[in-house]
């Protein structure tokens, strides 16, 4: 305490205002200064980002399938597998830890943790990315050959690796903007990455011109490299100009470090799991659908066919749902932090709310669009019943990525790691029992995507429920949604066919159809009373440590 008449050194007066603040902000969590931002404004600089992503990334996936064809698409997702495999084990952990323990220390005021998390993530994952490349190194024919089944994908495994390092780079420092709240540098580097790698891969691809898939892998991820500099460089600058005041050299204590490690492990333990059995599936589905009677040039065309072309088409909402999730997980992180429970209620409602509103009538527009828009883009049929299925996974794998995230945001990514990686593994049982059969096929993969996709969304929704036991009301939040899915579905069928009797060409029709269903949606809101930029306008209150006045 200040005695009254004794003057105190500036040293002594910062540790007695340093030690108030925290009391103020832990112990009474109401006398703390609010910065207000809307969800709007967070998710409107990720979604215009992520559109532009996506608009080049769907660019780019016709650029390929012109180039490869479906089997080398396949032979490219086969390789993709074990990068994904790598990168899940060395990353997917340590951003996610980078970002939370970012935006607490923010909440918290402690700004000199920053750069003491920063030091640790960069040293954790090139201690793991090191491992990995001498592995990779020694065993890359036997991992191709064995594990892949295709001794064609060794051709690519020095760039894989190349493209593992920098992509570390690029996305540490991602999180760490997340975190902080600093959404435009995320969705600068990525469209600009996206640029550098249509450019630089269509212009390999183009000077090749050859048919071996091996080679077609190699250049790809040659290409991938390139675009990773471009990244990886300018989000270096970013954080150099942006944050001059944080600094790497910071002491890193141990309460921190462990943490870091805490948050770390089980979500790296988890997506490395998950990866090895996607990976999995990737390998075996070829090999079951030839014991359904396809051959293997058919089967890995099967492949390629599902990874490269359909189900990136159907999952064209996912830049509008991951902007919102993502501006909410930092204020979510930083309300828990400061034991404000009111507010994580309501942020994580919203959260699952906004999956809904957004995801699911987007994608009943997609349904009966795909197989014209396959055939107008990629050049590949698709049923209707092909189509259904997959658009049926893409609702669901929204909802799962939101309740999984918003677990990881709240500190229950243990219960999270649990959830992921049994639904993996039951969709690899069912996928290697299903998809033998002739009646099945490749409907047997889809179908085991959906059940044990929905399986997870409904145990990480009941974990969540009891955590933060916010509101479920399930009409608004699922039935809503649904009931517009339904109504824009009917619409889209109807009128695009109409529509396309009446104009000339299908773009035409595709526009006219797209802006129908875009008013009528606006008016099922206004009738069911849900203004959804409104409700998305509703403003964050990310609390922060107070600035006291008093000395």
């Amino acid at each position: 305490m200040l005695q009254p008449g004794l003057q105190q050194s500036p040293a002594v007066l910062q540790s007695y205002r340093v030690r108030a603040r925290h009391i103020l902000a832990v112990k009474w969590g109401y006398a703390v200064r609010i910065q207000k931002k809307t969800v709007l404004y967070a998710a409107g600089v990720l979604a215009c980002g992520n559109l532009a992503l996506q608009a080049l990334g769907f660019f780019y996936r016709i650029l390929l399938s012109h180039f490869a064809g479906a089997e080398g698409l396949g032979v490219y997702r086969l390789v993709n597998s074990a990068y994904l495999v790598l990168n899940a084990g060395c990353l997917s952990g340590v951003t996610m830890a980078c970002s939370r323990l970012s935006a607490a220390s923010e909440a918290r005021g402690e700004s000199r943790r920053i750069g003491a998390v920063l030091r640790l993530a960069f040293s954790v994952f090139f201690t793991l990315c090191a491992g990995c490349t001498a592995i990779v190194l020694l065993c890359g024919d036997g991992i191709a050959a064995t594990l892949l089944g295709d001794g064609r994908c060794a051709k690519a495994f020095p760039f894989v690796l190349l493209c593992l390092a920098l992509t570390g780079v690029e996305n540490i420092f991602k999180s760490l903007f997340i975190g902080l709240d600093r959404m435009q540098y995320t969705a600068l580097s990525e469209v600009g990455e996206q640029l550098v790698r249509i450019l630089s891969v269509g212009t390999l691809l183009y000077h090749y011109q050859g048919q071996d898939y091996g080679t077609i892998a190699m250049l790809i991820f040659a290409g991938m490299v390139v675009s990773e500099v471009f990244s990886a460089l300018l989000l270096t600058r970013l954080f150099r100009r942006s944050m001059a005041g944080v600094s790497l050299t910071a002491p890193l204590d141990r309460a921190t470090a462990r943490q870091f490690f805490f948050i770390a492990l089980p979500l790296s333990g988890s997506a490395l799991i998950g990866n090895l059995i996607g990976s999995a599936g990737a390998v075996l589905l070829p090999q079951r659908l030839m014991t359904a009677g396809l051959t293997y040039e058919q089967a890995l065309a099967a492949l390629g066919v599902i990874s490269g072309m359909a189900m990136p088409l159907l999952l064209l909402p996912s830049a509008l749902v991951s902007s919102v999730c993502t501006a909410l997980l930092p204020a979510i992180t930083a309300a828990q932090a400061v034991g404000s429970a009111k507010r994580v209620q309501g942020l994580a409602g919203r959260a699952v709310s906004t999956v809904g509103l957004i995801g699911v009538p987007a994608t009943a527009v997609l349904i009966p669009l795909a197989p014209r828009l396959s055939e107008l883009f990629f050049r590949q049929p698709l049923t209707e019943e092909y189509v259904a299925l997959l658009g049926a996974v893409a609702i669901i794998s929204y909802y799962q990525m939101a309740t999984g995230s918003l677990l990881n945001a709240l500190g229950l990514q243990h219960l999270s790691v649990v959830t992921s990686v049994s639904a993996e593994l039951c969709q690899l049982l069912l996928m290697y029992r299903w998809c033998a059969r002739p009646t099945l096929g490749i409907y047997g993969y889809l179908l085991a995507m959906l059940l044990t996709g929905t399986a997870a969304f409904l145990i990480n929704l009941c974990i969540l429920c009891c955590k933060t036991r916010f509101a479920l009301r399930p009409v608004r939040r699922f039935g809503v949604p649904l009931l517009c899915g339904a109504a824009l579905f009917g619409w889209t069928r109807v009128f695009f066919r109409a529509f396309g009797t009446l104009c000339q060409g299908d773009v035409a029709a595709l526009a006219l159809t797209v802006l129908g269903a875009c008013v009528l949606y606006v008016l099922l809101l206004r009738l069911l009373g849900i203004r959804l930029l409104r409700y998305l306008s509703r403003r964050i209150e990310k609390p922060q440590l107070p600035r006291l006045c008093m000395w």
